[in-house]
């Protein structure tokens, strides 16, 4: 895990946890949940160095005296292992001394610096975006215009690069199928659930091409197992009955 990324990461948890307003669990509290796991299994000199270099305190803070209760247990738990850490570093005395180093803004934890990874968030981006003018039921439309495409393309964008690695590998078609599948317009169901947390980047990535296609696709696959099933089973039955007939 590099800085950048770890910085993303935080700065997508503080999102989530800003957005849940409530005690009752959401998407974003999911959301929030994940990238504070990714961010306990941080290299410990990686934790340590941008902990006491930025004002990442203050956000801890925050899911710490949060109203929902799994940001508060989360938010505990990260700082009690960030802690330690810094304790075990003997930098906790030079903490308050170190220049504060802001979070990435929007405009700039958009980018890596790799023009083919920030493509790859443009182009989830712009699919997600589209799910708000696609819902119509009130109850959803209110869960997903609490959603961020660009925080939920980030997310899923690092996961497919860790988990990938770069676009122009040999793992290039299946980014190509993520993006297209995420993309197509006949398969909103997919990017809805990418949004609000239904599907997570992790998830994402590790779905076969027909599990991701669009409901009609899946539903044609379904029929097309479920016949030759039936003939599978009917061959069977034709060939136990020939045995029979031989003895």
């Amino acid at each position: 895990m590099q800085k950048q990324e770890f910085l993303e990461l935080f700065d997508a948890a503080l999102r989530a946890a800003k957005s849940v307003k409530g005690v009752k669990n959401s998407p974003e509290v999911s959301r929030f949940v994940d990238a504070m796991n990714r961010l306990k299994e941080a290299p410990e000199s990686l934790a340590c160095d941008v902990v006491c270099t930025t004002s990442m305190g203050k956000g801890l803070r925050f899911f710490k005296d949060h109203k929902n209760p799994q940001i508060r247990s989360e938010g505990k738990l990260l700082w009690d292992l960030w802690t330690k850490i810094i304790h075990a570093s003997g930098r906790e005395k030079s903490r308050d001394r170190d220049t504060p180093v802001k979070i990435p803004t929007d405009s700039t934890i958009k980018k890596t610096g790799d023009s083919k990874r920030d493509k790859v968030r443009e182009i989830l981006q712009t699919s997600l975006a589209k799910v708000a003018t696609e819902v119509v039921d009130t109850e959803m439309k209110t869960r997903v215009t609490a959603c961020d495409p660009w925080v939920v393309a980030i997310s899923v964008e690092s996961a497919m690069f860790e988990r990938l690695g770069c676009f122009m590998g040999p793992q290039k078609a299946k980014y190509r199928s993520i993006l297209f599948n995420m993309g197509d317009s006949n398969n909103p169901d997919l990017r809805r659930k990418v949004l609000i947390g239904e599907i997570n980047g992790e998830r994402l990535v590790t779905m076969e091409r027909q599990e991701m296609g669009s409901e009609k696709i899946q539903k044609e696959v379904q029929r097309i197992k479920e016949n030759a099933r039936f003939k599978e089973e009917s061959r069977m039955k034709m060939l136990q009955s020939a045995d029979m007939i031989m003895t």
